[in-house]
C-alpha cells in the first residue's frame, strides 16, 4: 500500500507572481506546525508543486527531516498565460465556469479537465516510484479538490468550499490500486 499525505499550502501572500508568492507570516507559522503534525508519521519522499507558497509550506518538515523536496506537477490549475493572480472576483467566475464544464479554460489556460489529468498522472507515477512507502505532496485548493473528487466521488467545488489553508488529506492506495481516503486536518 502506497500512502500518499497531501497538503494544500499554508496562508499565502495574495498579491504578486502566482509562482513566486510566498507565505504570510501566519502562513509560516503554520509551516511550522506541519513539522509537529507528521512528528508521529513515517514520510519516505516529499514533493512540492513548483510554485513558491507550497514548497515554502513544507520545507521545515522536509529541512527537520533531512530529505530534499522534489518539484512534481501538482502545481495550481493554469488559468491564464500571464503569471499574474486573478482578482478575486475573476478568478470566482472562472472556477464557477469550470465546475459547470470541466473543458473550460481561458485562453492560454488549462481546463479542470486538464489540470486533473496532470495530477493524475503525477500519482501514478509516485504510485510506482514509491510502493509500500509513505509521501508527502505539497499542492494547492483547486487541484488538490479535483483529486479528492476522483478518489472519492464528492464533487470538487464541495471540497474547495470547505477547504482550509492549509488543509491534509490522505489517500492510501491498496494493492488493487483502490483508493481510501481520510482528511487529516
Amino acid at each position: 500500500m502506497t500512502t500518499i499525505y497531501f497538503v494544500r499550502h499554508c496562508e499565502s501572500v495574495k498579491t504578486g507572481s502566482d509562482q513566486e508568492r510566498g507565505l504570510t507570516e501566519a502562513g509560516q507559522l503554520q509551516a511550522q506546525k506541519l513539522v509537529g503534525f507528521f512528528e508521529a508519521m513515517s514520510i519516505d519522499a516529499i514533493y512540492s508543486s513548483p510554485m513558491r507558497r507550497a514548497s515554502d509550506s513544507v520545507r521545515p518538515l522536509a529541512n527537520q527531516r533531512n530529505i530534499q523536496v522534489i518539484t512534481a506537477p501538482f502545481q495550481e490549475r493554469l488559468f491564464q498565460r500571464l503569471d499574474e493572480r486573478l482578482t478575486s472576483e475573476r478568478l470566482e467566475e472562472v472556477v464557477s465556469q469550470s465546475f459547470l464544464d470541466v473543458d473550460y479554460a481561458e485562453s492560454g489556460g488549462e481546463s479542470n479537465r486538464m489540470a486533473l489529468d496532470r495530477a493524475v498522472a503525477a500519482i501514478e507515477k509516485l504510485r510506482d516510484r514509491h510502493p509500500k512507502q509513505q509521501v508527502l505532496v505539497a499542492t494547492h485548493g483547486l487541484i488538490l479538490s479535483l483529486v479528492l473528487e476522483r478518489y472519492t466521488g464528492r464533487a470538487a467545488n464541495e471540497w474547495l468550499d470547505a477547504m482550509s489553508s492549509p488543509a491534509i488529506h490522505q489517500l492510501t492506495f491498496d494493492a488493487l490500486e483502490k483508493a481510501f481516503h481520510e482528511q487529516l486536518l
